[in-house]
């Protein structure tokens, strides 16, 4: 049974939600079959224990079978009916546990089970309850506007059962109007995430919006609706890049308004004004985006909405350091290195610490504290490996220790080619680093010709690492 639906799944249970589940399979109410109780119980203990190769073969199906049924013959079509059976029972679990936790979405199907007349008053009290609970916890999304929209359908329709004459189109009309936020919300989210996609696939996506959507959109549910207002940005920053105004424009009123929006969604928008800033500005050569991406990076950060389950992606790390450094914010890319690489995934936080922090160090000019900072990085992984060599070339070359540039030039040389997992590519834009680097520490100041023909080489040079800090050295010599 090891590797089977059933245990896949329940082994992504958190162990409360594993007991929550036991309690649940005990109950009479959803389950009178003991054998699934037993059966339960078996991967439970399975689940909890160290799943060594004598843990696994206990629960072969066999095993599984003696264990439950002890001398009754083996019958492989009801174990797996057993096995299908509580998975069908785990399925059951999940829904009650999401009722369980969307009170909103519990109270509205009770009221649809209220409306007859005959139950008015309890109706009544949990449309009370629904009402109180939507003023506590206001918050914007798809379902909030659909539960809105089955509320007020609800009432109505209650309504028209007890015969009651309705004085105007109140309900109805309140009704309609969250539908039409559900919708426009919805084809919004499916509009901006194929202009996302867009960059990666060859084909344009087939997303059909009505005629005067964006007319509709503008003069009737824009103000009262925040989320769908943000989404309506996001599909024209993506759609005009050139129109700055509504990159600003987003990124005022996701700073004011992200509290109201789930999770999902705040991540998704501020994912959108991130790639903005990336692919459509910085990429194009605006390096006044910078200052904006950091802007956003740094809101993003004290939100804590970047971290995913406490967790903090590499990429995100990464580029934060990054953009924080060109905007030469060194005091605060140094705090939160120090803070956010415990937050990284285990296994290179030590790397990541000593090789970031000598990052800063060498933005700073402090190359002696490059150096030393550079020791503490293991080669062990790749990337860490060929950026430390890398930083450490470009340092020796500021200090203008060349009898040691020449000895790491060499010995990183024999790195790359002794090195079979590095790919071809990656190897050529190192040894091209390398080649011109070498040209850079040899090349007479005063020779004007040579500095202009090694400043067309880098240039035409496409598979080159460092190319910027390069061609900024060949500046320098140029005068």
């Amino acid at each position: 049974m090891n590797g089977s639906k059933l245990i896949s799944l329940l082994e992504t249970f958190s162990p409360v939600a594993l007991n929550r589940f036991r309690r649940f399979v005990h109950s009479p109410y959803f389950n009178e079959n003991e054998s699934l109780v037993a059966l339960f119980e078996l991967i439970q203990q399975y689940l909890a224990g160290d799943k060594s190769a004598l843990e696994a073969k206990q629960m072969d199906k066999r095993m599984v079978w003696k264990r439950l049924y002890k001398n009754k013959p083996y019958d492989d079509a009801h174990l797996r009916g057993l096995a299908s059976a509580l998975l069908q029972l785990a399925y059951q679990f999940l829904h009650a546990e999401s009722c369980r936790e969307n009170p909103l979405q519990e109270k509205l199907a009770v009221m649809e089970q209220l409306k007859n007349p005959a139950m008015d008053k309890h109706f009544r009290g949990l449309a009370r309850q629904f009402a109180r609970y939507q003023e506590e916890k206001p918050s914007e999304g798809s379902d909030p506007y659909f539960q809105s929209y089955l509320f007020h359908r609800l009432h109505h329709q209650q309504a028209e059962e007890r015969g009651e004459r309705q004085k105007d189109f109140g309900l109805l009309e309140t009704a309609d109007h969250f539908l039409d936020a559900y919708y426009f919300l919805e084809k919004l989210r499916h509009y901006c995430d194929a202009l996302g996609y867009q960059s990666f696939l060859s084909r344009k996506p087939d997303i059909n919006l009505p005629a005067g959507f964006w007319e509709f959109l503008s003069g009737s549910l824009l103000p009262g609706f925040p989320l769908i207002r943000a989404y309506y940005l996001v599909a024209r920053m993506l759609s005009h890049p050139e129109e700055e105004q509504y990159f600003t424009m987003l990124k005022t009123l996701l700073f004011e308004h992200f509290r109201q929006f789930t999770e999902e969604d705040s991540l998704t928008l501020w994912i959108h004004l991130i790639n903005y800033c990336i692919h459509k500005k910085i990429n194009a050569g605006r390096a006044d985006f910078y200052p904006p991406l950091f802007e956003v990076y740094q809101k993003a950060i004290e939100t804590g909405l970047l971290m995913q389950s406490g967790v903090l992606q590499p990429q995100h790390y990464k580029n934060i350091i990054t953009v924080g450094l060109q905007v030469e914010a060194f005091e605060w890319v140094e705090h939160f290195i120090r803070e956010y690489t415990q937050l990284l995934p285990e296994g290179n936080q030590e790397n990541a610490l000593a090789y970031n922090l000598a990052k800063v160090y060498f933005s700073r000019q402090q190359y002696e504290k490059v150096i030393e900072k550079l020791r503490e990085v293991e080669y062990d992984d790749q990337v860490y490996a060929l950026g430390s060599k890398l930083m450490l070339l470009r340092t020796y070359f500021e200090l203008r220790e060349f009898l040691a540039l020449d000895s790491l030039v060499e010995s990183f040389r024999i790195f790359l080619r002794r090195k079979k997992d590095i790919s071809r590519e990656v190897r050529q834009q190192y040894m091209n680093v390398l080649r011109f680097v070498r040209k850079l520490s040899r090349v007479d100041p005063r020779d004007k010709a040579a500095i202009h023909k090694l400043r067309e080489e880098v240039k035409a040079c496409n598979a080159l690492a460092a190319k910027r800090w390069i061609m900024e050295k060949v500046e320098e010599l140029e005068g």
